[in-house]
């Protein structure tokens, strides 16, 4: 039976630094889910590569993005899956607070899209989870995309692993216990599966290289089908986080993907 989807992006999220933070809900999670510290991004290792592959199931080398607010017509080649949800009849959403997401999906893939652009030194992320919990218990949409951004931003500002990033994401966790416990509140906590994860690490101030610092991601999977408390013994790519959400999803995997399903997280 297909299950709805709740997607949430820690951009820049490191394994390490959120070992290092304080993230009970985040904790919850992968505690009852399936989970990998070592799921590895693509080349290069930049926001706007990286979430095309994700959503592409396709490496930068074939659909075009190469860097950020640099999209390339190339990539709607390689269907997302907001696409093929959308042509399956399901009903789609996004939050986030980067506006270059926008073509992730073509135009009318998504029922409602909220985009607030960031404010460097500024909690951009909570009101951005308040509005996809409201969204999320009033609508119940078959798909949600929570893009959270300010673990990137303090790592730019400050450092990957600095104290500010790391209270960074301790913020993020308390953004992401809101929509669990609004969800939770609502009675549709079980309908959904919850996938979680970064699309690239970073190091210094920076990111973009093939370093494992910036290749290096945390995986967390949980819901009603899903394994608890178990370790991902294979290599995940972010390539297959598009195959494994569609699957879920009930939804034909476009042949063009490149990615797999992470069946060993199913129960």
């Amino acid at each position: 039976m297909a299950t709805k989807i709740l997607q949430i992006m820690l951009d820049g999220c490191r394994p390490d630094a959120l070992k290092q933070a304080k993230t009970p809900n985040l904790d919850q999670l992968w505690q009852t889910g399936a989970y990998t510290w070592t799921a590895r991004t693509v080349m290069p290792s930049v926001t706007l590569p990286c979430h095309n592959s994700m959503f592409r199931s396709v490496p930068p080398q074939k659909h075009g993005v190469g860097a950020d607010n640099i999209f390339r017509e190339s990539a709607r080649a390689f269907p997302s899956l907001i696409d093929i949800a959308a042509s399956a009849g399901k009903h789609n959403c996004m939050f986030n607070s980067w506006e270059q997401l926008r073509d992730l999906s073509n135009p009318g893939s998504l029922k409602v899209t909220y985009t607030r652009n960031a404010d460097y030194g500024l909690d951009n992320d909570t009101d951005i989870a308040k509005l996809a919990a409201d969204y999320l218990t009033t609508e119940k949409p078959d798909y949600c995309f929570l893009y959270l951004g300010d673990i990137d931003i303090n790592g730019h500002m400050f450092g990957w692993m600095s104290p500010e990033q790391i209270a960074a994401i301790e913020t993020n966790d308390s953004a992401v216990g809101l929509v669990l416990d609004r969800l939770q509140a609502a009675g549709i906590r079980d309908q959904y599966t919850i996938q979680v994860q970064a699309d690239h690490g970073g190091h210094n101030t920076d990111h973009g290289t093939d370093m494992p610092e910036d290749m290096t991601i945390p995986w967390i999977i949980n819901g009603p089908t899903i394994k608890q408390g178990y370790p991902l013994p294979s290599q995940v790519s972010i390539m297959d986080t598009a195959v494994t959400l569609a699957h879920l999803l009930g939804l034909e995997i476009p042949a063009l993907w490149e990615g797999k399903v992470v069946s060993e997280a199913f129960a």
